[in-house]
C-alpha cells in the first residue's frame, strides 16, 4: 500500500509542476526623457539674453518674434525707440542635432522716424544632452544691409560692417520646478568704422508653474556696453512665459545700471519692456 502511494505521488509531481503559472517578467524601466524633449519651453530662446542649448528637430520650423520698447535715459536727455519683429527663424536640418537660423531685418522706430537693422544667419549645434543637462554652441553672422545710422534717428540702424557672435550654451534641470541656463557670448562688432569685441556672460533661472506658466529671472554683463572702449553694462531682467500647445507667449522687463560712456559725459541707463510669440511647426 505504501509503495502504491509513493508511485502515485511521483507520477503526480510533473503534472503539478506544469500546472503552476509561469513567473511574470520583470517590468522594463521607464525611460527618463531627454531634457531637450521637454516641449517648446526647452527649445525657445526668447525673450532673454541666455539662449537655449537645444535645437529644433529635423523637419520642424520655430519662429521666435516679438516687440520691444527701449528707453535710453541720461542727464543730457532721453529717447525711446521700438523694434519689431526681432525675429529668428530656426529650421531643423538633416544633420544630427544641427539647426539653421535666419534673422530677418528689424524695423527700428524713434521720434517718428524709421530705420532698418541688419539681416543675418546662423548655425546651432546641440553637442550633448541628458535628462539633467544639455550643451550647445552657435554662431551668428550679420551683413550690413540696414539703414545708415548717420541718416537714422539717434544713430540707430546698420552696423555698417559684418558682425559675428559666438555663443556657448548650457541648460539644466534643478528638479521638477526649477531650471537654469547660461550663455557665454563673444561678439565681433562694429561702430562708426571701428571694430571691437563685446563679451557677454549670462545666467538665467526659471521656475515652472501650473497651467504651463514659467517665470524667469536673468542677469548678464555686456562689456563695451556703449560702443568701443566704453564701460560695461550690467542688466537684470524678468519674464513670464505661457505655453499653449505649439505656441508660447512671453512678457519681459529689463533694466541696466548707469554708466558714464566717456569722462565728463552724462551717465546712461537703459530699460526695456517687450512681449513676444514663438510658434513651432
Amino acid at each position: 500500500m505504501i509503495r502504491t502511494l509513493i508511485v502515485a505521488a511521483l507520477v503526480a509531481l510533473p503534472s503539478a509542476a506544469l500546472a503552476q503559472p509561469a513567473p511574470s517578467p520583470a517590468p522594463s524601466p521607464t525611460p527618463v526623457p531627454d531634457i531637450c524633449s521637454g516641449g517648446l519651453s526647452a527649445v525657445v530662446s526668447r525673450p532673454t539674453q541666455t539662449t537655449s542649448a537645444c535645437v529644433v528637430n529635423r523637419n520642424q520650423i520655430l519662429l521666435e518674434t516679438g516687440y520691444q520698447s527701449q528707453t535710453v535715459d541720461s542727464a543730457g536727455g532721453s529717447f525711446t525707440f521700438s523694434t519689431v519683429p526681432n525675429a529668428t527663424i530656426r529650421i531643423g536640418t538633416a544633420l544630427r542635432n544641427v539647426e539653421f537660423q535666419v534673422i530677418p531685418p528689424t524695423s527700428i522706430r524713434s521720434a517718428g522716424i524709421s530705420a532698418a537693422g541688419d539681416a543675418g544667419a546662423g548655425l546651432k549645434w546641440q553637442i550633448a544632452s541628458t535628462p539633467a543637462v544639455a550643451y550647445g554652441v552657435n554662431v551668428i553672422a550679420t551683413a550690413p544691409t540696414g539703414s545708415d545710422p548717420a541718416r537714422s534717428p539717434n544713430g540707430l540702424g546698420s552696423s555698417n560692417a559684418s558682425t559675428y557672435t559666438y555663443n556657448a550654451n548650457v541648460q539644466g534641470s534643478l528638479g521638477k520646478v526649477f531650471g537654469y541656463g547660461a550663455t557665454f557670448s563673444v561678439g565681433s562688432l562694429a561702430s562708426a568704422g571701428t571694430r571691437y569685441t563685446s563679451v557677454i556672460p549670462s545666467l538665467d533661472v526659471t521656475m515652472s508653474l501650473p497651467a504651463s506658466w514659467t517665470l524667469a529671472a536673468e542677469a548678464f554683463r555686456v562689456s563695451n556696453g556703449e560702443g568701443p572702449a566704453t564701460p560695461s553694462h550690467t542688466w537684470f531682467d524678468v519674464a513670464a512665459e505661457k505655453g499653449v500647445g505649439n505656441v508660447q507667449f512671453d512678457l519681459s522687463y529689463g533694466l541696466s545700471n548707469r554708466v558714464v560712456p566717456v569722462p565728463g559725459a552724462p551717465g546712461v541707463r537703459h530699460s526695456y519692456v517687450g512681449f513676444g510669440l514663438s510658434v513651432l511647426r
